[in-house]
């Protein structure tokens, strides 16, 4: 009898680490599903940063460009008496816009 139930323990022994084996490699499966799921994540995410880095050079060359060709033209345009008028509307805009932002109102 004391051999059955050494048997009994034993085989009950086995029976607990066999779960927790099934267990482990349950949440080994979900963790390497879920590292994937990251994975293509940040893959997607670093395509997305990608484009938008290139979209936002493009819009700052783009940006660059009408500024040359805006001085270039616009301002070369002007006479002096236009470019004197020019800047005190300019200077007047600004001391508007200061006033809106200022906290002492």
């Amino acid at each position: 009898m004391p051999d059955l139930t050494k048997y009994e323990i034993l085989l009950k022994d086995l029976e607990t680490i066999e779960t927790q084996v099934s267990v482990l490699k349950h949440n080994c499966q979900d963790a390497v599903k879920r590292n994937k799921e990251l994975e293509d994540m940040l893959s997607s995410y670093t395509k997305e940063n990608l484009a938008l880095q290139q979209r936002i050079e493009n819009m700052q060359s783009e940006l660059k460009k009408i500024q040359k060709d805006s001085e270039n033209g616009m301002i070369n345009s002007l006479n002096l008496k236009e470019r004197e008028t020019l800047k005190v509307k300019l200077k007047d805009l600004i001391s508007r816009i200061d006033y809106h932002l200022s906290v002492d109102r």
